[in-house]
């Protein structure tokens, strides 16, 4: 199963995205390129990004996250990621950008 993205905005206009299922080289366009591009059009204060779902994540996901996070400081916006599952947060941790990321909670 590829991954898939839901958006949605809070009140305040924090972008909330929730990614399921396996991002990886074949599944990481939709990150990568549309996600960024829509935190550019629409300028939230916040993006938040639900790795809960996540059960594969492959360094071109992490590239896309690391996209996602420039388009986002770009308009001014903050972005983190919270919710991800052991391994997800294991591969964070390991790359060496769970912080640079702002992981929040870790599944257990």
């Amino acid at each position: 199963m590829g991954g898939q993205i839901s958006t949605h905005r809070l009140a305040d206009g924090t972008m909330v995205v929730d990614v399921r299922g396996e991002l990886d080289v074949a599944s990481t366009a939709t990150l990568r390129d549309d996600l960024a591009s829509r935190v550019v059009a629409l300028r939230p204060p916040a993006v938040v990004i639900d790795l809960g779902l996540v059960t594969f994540m492959d360094s071109t996901a992490l590239t896309a996250l690391i996209n996602v996070q420039r388009s986002a400081r770009s308009v001014g916006a903050t972005m983190r990621v919270t919710n991800p599952s052991p391994f997800v947060a294991n591969l964070l941790r390991t790359a060496g950008v769970a912080e640079a990321l702002g992981v929040g909670s870790v599944q257990r």
